[in-house]
């Protein structure tokens, strides 16, 4: 194990806690058993703890802005990535590899904890590694260890707890680098604030240990033993270094003294105000301190936590303020100032600031996985965005999607072993979001070849048998007319009946037109826009209720819709699917996500039904690519598409066929198990993972988005058995890589999308914003974002708190103006 770990795939899963868990009753539970187990310090024997009393020993019980970290493996800890969970969560399974981290973690930006040194805030313990093996425990003399966890047979690691945790993590790094130095601790095991170590409860599932596997031991428990930095260094003999100080600082330099004495003031009347107010809480050490948001009341069911203050510093000269509640990006350290009565103090600008690089515009997403996708479609992806030199994210949703809605309500599955009632069917709606001319019109056209050949199939088809039908009908006119003549002495032939136009793609259709062609075609159509936003909005209208609640209904493919309409009578649609497919501008999808999360729009999960929704980034190098498709991959991509109407029409040997016609597989047992597994861990994600009402929505929609992606993938590669584990496991794949794409869409809600901030930024440096700027100078500007004070005053806010501009409040007897000056550090290579 090493300081530098990549996080797994799972990390997604788990990075906001995994367990059903409630803190309040757990803490109460573990003061009572703490209570229980008293040790005798002087034998040093352990009573049985729990993980979670040893994690509330050295860390507390009580947590809001940062947490400590916990890990669990299952099997062999060398196989598979580190996911941090968040903790409280539930550490009671004795049948997992169970580890934690010496520190304190904030989350990151984007609300993920990770266990990165960045993030880390206080370390409270310093553990030596292979106690009793490599390294003899006569070396540690009289400097008993308040915790020993023997972790393997005969080997042991040694805890030692903090009196005062250390908050200069350099000093924490250098006292673990002392250790080693000295041979009192293995020397892979580095880093004294990024550093896994065993919970007492648990087991070691390395397989050279055996099976059953070692169980972990607490074979000692001190916890009322506890040390100094100074303590540590002189009863372990290691050579101290000058830094090291009995309040764990080190000697600043005198620029930083100057900017910290500068600033004391403005932190003082900060602080003072919030306590005055009954709004602060407690310090947390580093210039931060755990407060309660002025605007608690807006949180949902008003819960108080997440809100934090932070003093200024040299990167942020008038300090921050942050809540982590949906109206976070609304409110800054200029509105807390004035929410407490404080006038800014003006900023000089030529004091030392230094301006910081500012993030990306948008929130990462990763890179397509080719192993995640179907065989059938995999080769054909690669060769049309390279021909195209697009994205292959487009190309893979659009397939999916055509694939999807040719399948329809047809064929599907029962995700539950036994529980038949649901059933899940792959109406896959989707979208692709692209600045013009990122080549989305050619990648559906490419994506759609096989879907307009089934188009072109049917008109022929429908055209001959129209042809047949006028024929019959002009036969039919015939016999009645000579059934009239012998007075009905002959038998009156019934009419023929008109033939159906069989469907695949709808554009630009009213939704009662395309209720007639669902009437004919219930097993599904897909229905394409080019401007997704478009007929989102138009959803939005009034007197367009009648029309979304068609849509909506039409997601699942179960779904019932009946029409009255003067001229045609009643039609009906007993059980009809329907799959929605197009693109999105960047600005477009973004103002309609803002708009709908701030109750302009009806919460009724239209957006969230958009599964296989991407946003990619731009390729980032273009070239001429003038060469011959590669006809093998593409002739295997198109024939998995039209052999697809075929299969409702034979029994599918793994399939049950129900009274409606549709057919419908199972998962095979080992595909059930991972299955059931996914379910759940989704399901902690929902309750646990602190999402905010958006994608609390969307992500639940995956319950059914996972299986229908297996099914999708297990017939256009051809299977007609029970649904494999492996395009199962793709599909969870897949659907991880759609979960990052929904999060980047859904940060220009929650603050994290720094598109507005950067072209700003770009404006400053170019020159067209002089100092003594206002807020209202951008927004009569008319420039694109920042049309509303509300827009406008949040990129300056963000560019502040980066370091790139000064604001001061100016008076002239009437209403006190806040101005910006640029500083004059800011240079190109920032943005």
């Amino acid at each position: 194990m090493s300081d530098n770990f990549e996080i797994d795939d799972e990390e997604v899963r788990a990075m906001y806690g995994l367990d059903e868990y409630d803190p309040v009753e757990a803490f109460e539970r573990r003061a009572a058993e703490l209570a229980e187990n008293v040790v005798d310090p002087r034998d040093g024997f352990a009573p049985k703890v729990s993980n979670d009393q040893f994690l509330t020993t050295i860390f507390g019980d009580t947590h809001e802005l940062a947490h400590p970290l916990v890990c669990r493996k299952s099997g062999d800890p060398d196989i598979g990535g580190w996911t941090p969970i968040c903790w409280p969560t539930d550490t009671s399974d004795e049948n997992q590899n169970w580890y934690t981290l010496p520190s304190l973690y904030k989350p990151d930006e984007t609300g993920r904890f990770r266990a990165k040194k960045p993030l880390a805030i206080s370390v409270h313990a310093v553990m030596l590694d292979d106690v009793g093996t490599k390294v003899s425990t006569d070396r540690l003399g009289s400097c008993l260890p308040s915790w020993a966890i023997e972790t393997s047979p005969g080997n042991f690691q040694y805890g030692f707890m903090l009196s005062n945790p250390i908050t200069d993590l350099d000093v924490a790094d250098d006292l673990k680098g002392k250790l080693i130095e000295a041979g009192l601790c293995d020397s892979g095991a580095t880093g004294g604030t990024v550093r896994w170590m065993r919970l007492p409860v648990g087991i070691n599932g390395r397989p050279k240990y055996g099976s059953p596997p070692h169980r972990c031991q607490l074979t000692q428990w001190r916890p009322e033993l506890k040390y100094t930095i100074e303590d540590l260094y002189s009863q372990l003999r290691l050579t101290l270094p000058h830094a090291v100080t009995e309040t764990n600082t080190t000697t600043l330099n005198p620029s930083t003294q100057a900017t910290e004495s500068s600033s004391s003031d403005d932190a003082a009347i900060v602080i003072a105000a919030l306590k005055e107010k009954g709004l602060y809480k407690s310090d947390l050490g580093s210039g931060k301190h755990d407060v309660t948001c002025p605007w608690v009341k807006d949180h949902t069911d008003a819960i108080d936590n997440g809100a934090a203050y932070f003093e200024p510093s040299p990167e942020y000269s008038t300090g921050g303020f942050r809540c982590h509640h949906s109206h976070g990006n609304l409110f800054h350290i200029r509105h807390l100032k004035e929410f407490l009565g404080i006038s800014p103090i003006q900023v000089d600008s030529t004091q030392v600031v230094h301006a910081q690089k500012l993030p990306p515009a948008l929130r990462p997403v990763p890179p397509l996985d080719p192993s995640h996708l179907p065989f059938a479609i995999r080769d054909a992806v690669a060769d049309v965005a390279n021909r195209l030199n697009c994205p292959p994210d487009y190309l893979v949703v659009a397939m999916l999607s055509a694939a999807g809605s040719v399948v329809g309500n047809k064929i599907g599955i029962f995700p539950y072993a036994n529980d038949e009632s649901w059933q899940v069917f792959p109406a896959l709606w989707g979208g692709i979001v692209g600045d013009p001319g990122s080549k989305k019109t050619p990648s559906l056209q490419q994506a759609h070849v096989p879907l307009q050949h089934l188009e072109s199939q049917a008109a022929q088809k429908y055209a001959q048998e129209m042809l047949n039908f006028e024929q019959a009908k002009a036969q039919h006119e015939l016999a009645m007319k000579a059934s009239k003549t012998t007075k009905g002495s002959m038998l009156t032939p019934p009419p023929p009946p008109a033939p159906k136009r069989e469907r695949f793609v709808v554009h630009d259709t009213t939704y009662q037109a395309l209720g007639v062609i669902l009437a004919d075609n219930p097993r599904g159509v897909l229905a394409l826009a080019d401007e997704l936003s478009g007929l989102l909005q138009s959803l939005d209208t009034a007197g367009q209720e009648a029309a979304r609640g068609f849509y909506l209904s039409g997601w699942s493919g179960t779904g019932s819709y009946s029409f009255d309409r003067i001229g045609r009578g009643s039609i009906t649609l007993s059980r009809y699917c329907l799959s929605v497919f197009g693109g999105f501008q960047p600005d477009r999808i973004k103002a309609y996500v803002q708009f709908a999360q701030r109750g302009n729009s009806k919460n009724d999960g239209l957006l969230q039904r958009f599964q296989l929704l991407v946003w990619p980034d731009p390729v980032s190098s273009i070239s001429l690519v003038d060469r011959a498709a590669n006809h093998v991959a593409m002739n295997r991509y198109h024939q998995a598409i039209l052999r697809l109407p075929q299969l409702d029409r034979q029994p599918l040997a793994g399939a049950q066929r129900l009274a409606n016609g549709s057919q419908l597989f199972h998962f095979s047992p080992n595909a059930q198990q991972i299955f059931n597994s996914w379910y759940l861990d989704n399901e902690k994600l929902l309750t646990d993972g602190g999402l905010d009402p958006a994608r609390q929505s969307h992500f639940a929609k995956y319950r059914s988005l996972v299986p229908a992606l297996a099914v999708v993938f297990h017939l256009l590669d051809g299977h007609t058995d029970a649904v494999c584990d492996d395009c199962l496991t793709r599909a969870i794949g897949f659907a991880e890589y759609l979960r990052q794409h929904a999060n980047r869409i859904y940060a220009s809600v929650s603050g994290h999308d720094h598109a507005a901030t950067r072209a700003l930024a770009k404006r400053i440096l170019d020159g067209q914003l002089s100092d003594g700027f206002t807020c209202r100078t951008l927004t009569l500007r008319g420039w694109s974002g920042f049309s509303t004070r509300e827009q406008a005053q949040s990129t300056i806010d963000a560019l502040v708190e980066y370091g790139w501009l000064f604001e001061a409040e100016i008076r002239t007897g009437g209403r006190p103006a806040t101005r910006y000056t640029v500083n004059p550090g800011v240079t190109p290579d920032l943005l």
